[in-house]
């Protein structure tokens, strides 16, 4: 099993990318892994992630609609590039398993 912080969705969720934030993956398989969980690791303060109230230890659920347990990363990895003032739709799970759904508009780049 694949435990570590997807390479494909590394742009996508780099703390200094468009969303601020780093998920730790969990998968199946090591060319295109199927994913089991997806875990925010960090979140980077005042970029579009933290303005929603994601918090590390939040689970992502679905991206877009999407189911994110069973999902082909590449097909996820897909889904989280998104350019500047493109948006996504995450549905995620706090702890306690209540669950809450927020649409991040991606930045620039930070340097």
């Amino acid at each position: 099993a694949l435990n570590a912080v997807l390479v494909g969705f590394a742009y996508a969720q780099d703390p200094k990318g468009p969303f601020g934030f780093v998920a730790k993956v969990d998968a199946d398989g090591l060319f295109n892994p199927t994913l089991k969980a997806v875990l925010i690791q960090s979140v980077l303060r005042d970029l579009p992630a933290a303005l929603a109230g994601i918090a590390a230890g939040d689970s992502v659920l679905e991206v877009d609609g999407f189911p994110v347990a069973g999902a082909k990363a590449s097909a996820m990895a897909g889904r989280m590039k998104k350019k500047p003032g493109e948006s996504v739709t995450l549905r995620l799970a706090r702890n306690d398993g209540k669950t809450y759904a927020v649409t991040l508009v991606a930045v620039p780049l930070q340097p």
